[in-house]
């Protein structure tokens, strides 16, 4: 028998567990989880104890960093269940008797089917589109298993939706601002986006600016270089794959500053009194999942200081705009419950 100890969980909280506990146990058989970016998987945790209590095969996949599974740490602090849970090889898998724990390439892999099945979305860079989540969960799941995706928005879209409209610290997500100009951003910055920058270090704050790749980096990068004495010398470039790895470490630990990076997959940094401008935000390359969550990485770790997000284009893209509405209905929806402390 497998226990689930006490989380202590909010009541909000406590009350989407219970929620996708008894939708899940009581013949609803495709659920969707709808919640921000960043959110913790605590809600998740009674349900799996609930199966592994029945000696149901379930499978949870997510694409974190194997150094940060959320799921991992609740089941190992917050149950029995961890210690039947090891980490295995590079794609890290994870499996025990009753749950197997993998990302999605490990996944596909799988000739096994599953009573049921997990796909965690919302806690890293989200690389797949709607439709190959739902392939997957469906693939996976057996004749009278269960489907659960935890996203941003609905996956399975033909049976339960639950909504869970609040972040941890239970403020009202920041909306992305869309900032379009005529100017060539790949030599020039807008006068609007260099007061931003000001604002923001005088303003004791960090800023990261994402680009689209490497390239565009390293070219902004050696505009704002020009720019220093007027708004910052803590101003760093860190390439993904390429730069000295200590790079975002030293610019976290820095009162303030800008860095410029291509690197959207950080997840283990805790950057405070942020704020973040995606460059090229018009770019072919970013959706509106992944626009959001850059974006998101305001206000993570903030309760009081409120932080700003823009989409800086040439033109207002489609997925910038599904972007922003996502974020405003779950203020719009937090809102209506009453929710937000505020």
């Amino acid at each position: 028998m497998y226990f689930y100890a006490n989380l202590n969980l909010s009541k909000e909280k406590d009350e989407i567990s219970k929620e996708i506990l008894n939708c899940s146990l009581n013949g609803k058989k495709r659920i969707d989880v709808v919640s921000m970016f960043y959110n913790s998987s605590d809600i998740l945790l009674e349900t799996i104890i609930a199966y592994a209590n029945e000696k149901k095969n379930i499978l949870y996949i997510t694409n974190e960093d194997v150094r940060k599974i959320d799921i991992i740490y609740f089941i190992n602090n917050f149950s029995n269940l961890g210690k039947y849970v090891h980490t295995s090889g590079s794609n890290y898998s994870s499996v025990n008797e009753h749950l197997y724990i993998c990302n999605h390439e490990s996944a596909l892999g799988l000739q096994e089917k599953f009573d049921l099945v997990i796909y965690n979305e919302i806690r890293n860079f989200p690389k797949y589109n709607k439709q190959q989540i739902k392939k997957i969960l469906l693939k996976m799941c057996s004749v009278e298993g269960t489907a659960i995706a935890f996203s941003v928005e609905n996956i399975l879209s033909e049976g339960t939706t639950i909504i869970f409209p609040l972040t941890n610290n239970k403020i009202p997500i920041i909306e992305p601002r869309i900032i379009t100009t005529r100017i060539n951003l790949n030599i020039d910055i807008p006068l609007v986006v260099y007061e931003y920058l000001n604002w923001s270090i005088i303003s004791n704050r960090k800023v990261i600016i994402f680009t689209p790749d490497a390239e565009k980096a390293e070219a902004l990068f050696k505009y704002l270089s020009n720019l220093k004495e007027k708004l910052s010398e803590d101003l760093f470039l860190y390439i993904s794959k390429k730069s000295d790895a200590s790079i975002p470490r030293v610019f976290m630990n820095k009162d303030k500053g800008i860095i410029v990076t291509n690197d959207f997959e950080e997840s283990y940094l805790e950057f405070h009194a942020v704020d973040v401008i995606v460059y090229f935000a018009d770019n072919i390359k970013f959706t509106h999942k992944q626009l959001l969550y850059l974006s998101s990485k305001v206000g993570r770790y903030e309760n009081i200081q409120r932080g700003e997000a823009i989409f800086l284009a040439n033109v207002e893209t489609t997925q910038m705009d599904k972007a922003q509405n996502i974020a405003r209905k779950f203020n719009k929806k937090a809102w209506e419950k009453g929710l937000l402390n505020i």
